[in-house]
């Protein structure tokens, strides 16, 4: 980009949890957690519209395969093309991970790098995305990297 041109990028973090579904059809085992659905069509209804939407889709669990992962990029495409969306998804892996403080610091260093302008994800008391998001993870997110955090009931 040219030095003095705005940049009209809109880069969210959405994170989202896979779960199991009742389908007796094999290819629709898992789908995306209904608070996370509500989180994907929150973001992609209110800056759905910027000209070039980039979403950086983080699956929160930690011993998923990359099968689940892509399946929940999938559901975010075809949220997108639904709502007649023009985004960019890329996933994230979060394997490896440990533990819950492990993944909070893995979030915080994805904001941190990622020029991330605002995280949006579905909230659920009681969720896995409530125990990774719970205590000071907003607030570190809101101070130290100074990015918003949009929680969709």
């Amino acid at each position: 980009m040219p030095v003095g041109e705005p940049d009209d990028r809109m880069n969210l973090l959405i994170p989202f949890d896979i779960v199991p579904t009742t389908s007796q059809v094999p290819q629709d085992a898992f789908g995306v957690a209904p608070a996370s659905e509500r989180a994907i069509r929150y973001a992609f209804g209110t800056y759905g519209r910027t000209d070039d939407l980039q979403v950086t889709a983080v699956n929160l669990a930690t011993d998923t395969i990359d099968l689940e992962e892509n399946l929940g990029a999938a559901e975010m495409r075809a949220i997108a093309d639904t709502l007649e969306v023009d985004v960019e998804i890329s996933v994230h892996s979060m394997q490896g991970i440990d533990s819950i403080e492990a993944l909070q610091r893995e979030v915080l260093d994805l904001v941190d790098t990622g020029d991330i302008d605002t995280v949006v994800m579905g909230y659920e008391e009681g969720s896995f995305a409530d125990a990774v998001f719970s205590g000071s993870t907003p607030e570190k997110l809101l101070e130290e990297q100074h990015t918003p955090v949009v929680l969709v009931p």
